[in-house]
């Protein structure tokens, strides 16, 4: 057996144990599926469990390299709160699964298209607007408030496979993508995967924050929004 495979093998292990609890699983799920990293006071009231218990599962979480966690810095005066959010690369088993098979096809269709690397980004621009448009007609009247957009785009970075990690910050929002969308897939050696990746990203933060970010950076897989 290769070492690959045999860490491959024992981080099923490990997740396998982490996840076995129902409690834990329960924890993690919530982490997994929430917009924004939780805390330990809001897991302990959901979960009517002490606090110490919860930073016992959130450990045994983290060690197993499912969740990671950070410290938040407040607005105002006070001690920065440890918050903890789904890890950039965890074991697949979240839902963004579904998606697998479209990005595999669209790894495979841009390696076969010319490397001009603007147009390909231009292309990813254009298609991620148009698509949001079609999903903002189907899901009904996008909500106004720059933050309930700015969670609304985090949890779709999520369903595509970008793992983004969304912090409060200063009376507002930060979120990163944590994980390329190509990841495992074949991305081209030129970069072109790279150029389309960067074009969808602008194109979906564009279209689901309508100009209310207060700042935008984008490289590649690379996003940092504030809002």
């Amino acid at each position: 057996m290769g070492r690959a495979a045999a860490e491959g093998l024992d981080r099923l292990y490990e997740t396998a144990r982490a996840l076995g609890e129902e409690t834990r699983f329960r924890i993690y799920r919530r982490i997994w599926l929430s917009p924004l990293p939780e805390g330990v006071a809001e897991l302990a009231a959901a979960f009517s469990l002490h606090p110490n218990a919860v930073r016992q599962h959130l450990t045994r979480l983290e060690q197993a390299g499912l969740i990671v966690s950070a410290l938040e810095r407040p607005g105002g005066a006070g001690r920065p709160r440890r918050v903890y959010a789904p890890s950039p690369e965890p074991f697949e088993l979240g839902p963004d699964a579904a998606m697998r098979p479209l990005v595999s096809l669209m790894a495979e269709a841009v390696d076969a298209l010319p490397g001009d690397r603007r147009k390909l980004t231009r292309f990813g621009e254009d298609w991620a607007r148009s698509w949001t448009s079609k999903r903002k007609r189907g899901n009904g009247r996008a909500p106004r408030d720059p933050r309930a957009r700015a969670e609304l785009l985090s949890r779709e970075l999520a369903r595509w496979g970008w793992r983004p990690s969304a912090i409060n910050e200063n009376g507002g929002m930060r979120i990163t993508t944590g994980r390329c969308l190509f990841h495992g897939g074949a991305p081209g050696e030129n970069g072109r995967s790279c150029s389309l990746e960067e074009g969808l990203l602008r194109g979906l933060t564009e279209a689901m924050l309508n100009g209310r970010a207060a700042s935008v950076q984008v490289r590649g897989c690379r996003l940092e929004v504030r809002v």
